[in-house]
């Protein structure tokens, strides 16, 4: 490091509070489209991490408070790490001992680029926090098996139970969410379901991605104020069951501890859902209805039907599922793993 940038870290370390946790976190979680992320960012400054925003402080100071701490989380910060890769590779050779924590989404990409910069950040942590483990391992073979640990996504705090009042709630199955290329399971529900069974709700779009300058994904703004974060999970109490999938990626998405933490029944794709469910201890017929397309039309006509028939079929089901999100995979509950991992080497 040259001496002009290392009186830059000194002079940003004495403006820092101290920490020996600390959270950095792109800009713009707080107005996401989802609460989740946002939440257990909240929750992890209750335990005491010192959190940072990228592009509100300058990386001078995120630099400086990383060089002090035991542990470092770093959240989906690919492009941080990626500009400042020299200067975090100098303090980890001085820093042997430090925790260096990476957080990553969603991991697919489709340029050599987009794989180097992820990449990139993997190198750079001793530990990787996974919400698709399987699927980190399986695009970034190289990556040492050993230092990745799964942390599923999770339902927000908004998403609890509501009581259907008589009358209140439609009785169609719910199909919402994106219907792009990546989702052939939606596309085929929105044709193939009747809409006398089967409400489907056009979703608002994604107004870009925190900390990713790269994504150039728009949203409309008023089905956004509609549809979005505390909307939606007022959107899943107005129905008895959903459609969930993971799409062409297999990735375990929020939405289906979502609807399970909302009451909802939830109708899962098998092919993309069923393992990764059962590996957390989700049971089909016990927590969920599994389906594939081509029983799909009669299973959620069976739904429909059994629920028209006596409201409360479907309660054992769901009432079982919401307990399970509810112990397991809330946004407390996430934050309480992170934690945990994060200072399991510290501890010891």
């Amino acid at each position: 490091m040259n001496q002009r940038a290392e009186s830059g870290l000194v002079l940003a370390l004495q403006n820092l509070p101290k920490s020996n946790r600390v959270l950095c976190v792109s800009k713009g979680w707080d107005t996401y489209i989802s609460g989740e992320f946002f939440e257990i960012h909240q929750a992890l400054e209750n335990k005491g991490w010192l959190k940072l925003i990228i592009d509100e402080a300058s990386d001078a100071d995120l630099l400086a408070a990383i060089r002090e701490a035991e542990v470092v989380l770093l959240w989906e910060a690919y492009e941080f790490i990626e500009r400042n890769a020299s200067i975090l590779s100098e303090e980890h050779s001085g820093n042997s001992r430090q925790q260096r924590v990476f957080f990553c989404d969603d991991v697919h990409h489709f340029t050599t680029e987009r794989r180097v910069q992820r990449l990139c950040a993997f190198a750079w942590a001793s530990l990787i926090l996974a919400t698709y483990p399987d699927r980190l391992q399986q695009w970034f073979p190289e990556i040492d098996r050993l230092k990745v640990r799964w942390t599923p996504h999770s339902a927000a705090s908004y998403f609890g139970i509501h009581k259907r009042e008589p009358g209140e709630s439609s009785n169609l199955v719910l199909l919402s969410g994106s219907r792009t290329w990546p989702y052939p399971f939606r596309q085929f529900c929105a044709v193939k379901l009747d809409s006398t069974v089967c409400a489907v709700i056009d979703h608002p779009g994604y107004p870009g991605y925190p900390g990713d300058r790269a994504n150039n994904m728009v949203a409309d703004p008023s089905a956004l104020r509609r549809l979005g974060r505390e909307r939606y999970a007022a959107l899943l109490h107005g129905y008895p069951a959903m459609l969930v999938c993971g799409s062409i990626l297999g990735y375990l998405v929020a939405k289906v501890f979502e609807g399970m933490a909302a009451g909802c029944l939830t109708i899962c794709e098998r092919a993309s859902l069923g393992q990764q469910l059962a590996a957390l201890g989700f049971r089909e017929g016990q927590h969920y209805i599994g389906t594939d397309l081509p029983t799909l039309i009669e299973d959620v006509q069976r739904v429909r039907n059994a629920y028209m028939a006596d409201p409360e079929h479907w309660h054992g089901i769901t009432q079982a599922a919401a307990a399970k999100v509810f112990e397991e995979h809330t946004t407390a509950a996430r934050a309480a793993q992170i934690h945990s991992i994060c200072m399991e080497s510290v501890e010891t």
